[in-house]
């Protein structure tokens, strides 16, 4: 014989399962899949939309290319294979530059643009440095809060221009 529950459980016992199964239910309905989660993002930042224009109109002869990943322009050397090539690259394959300044007919870079504000850290930034310095490019930081006049900026690319010319001799 198996026990049963005696009659005055089975209201009580039916409510629980109830608001179990309406708990689930609901769960299960408001329960979004990941990309219905994924919305639009500006590019830029209002700060860095402004400072984009003001490089294209002091360095008319070159293109600007804003937030590229180091991955579009630094790769290894090929000499790794499998889990050691990719130790290496993942040092270096989710950065993004603020700006990469390339000339326009052969896209060759001349040097990557940071805009620092209060977010960057001096020791990642040495660090970042270090791996487009490895990679053969020339960086140059402005401070968001104190940014370069059009003229200083073009001053400072006829140098980087210069620096690009010598290493390449």
């Amino acid at each position: 014989m198996t026990p049963s529950l005696p009659a005055s459980w089975y209201p009580p016992a039916a409510i629980a399962a109830a608001l179990l199964l309406l708990a689930a239910l609901l769960i299960r309905l408001t329960r979004k899949p990941w990309h219905a989660r994924l919305r639009r993002k500006p590019i830029l930042t209002a700060n860095e939309r402004e400072f984009f224009h003001r490089l294209q109109r002091a360095l008319p002869g070159y293109l600007v290319l804003p937030q590229l990943s180091f991955a579009a322009f630094i790769t290894d050397d090929g000499a790794l294979s499998g889990r050691a090539r990719w130790s290496v690259r993942a040092r270096f394959d989710r950065k993004m530059a603020d700006y990469v300044i390339c000339t326009r007919d052969t896209l060759e870079v001349v040097a990557l643009v940071e805009l620092d504000d209060r977010t960057h850290s001096a020791r990642a930034d040495r660090e970042r440095d270090a791996i487009t310095k490895a990679a053969g490019y020339q960086t140059i930081r402005f401070q968001s809060k104190r940014k370069p006049s059009e003229a200083d900026i073009a001053a400072l690319f006829k140098h980087a221009r210069a620096w690009q010319s010598a290493k390449a001799s």
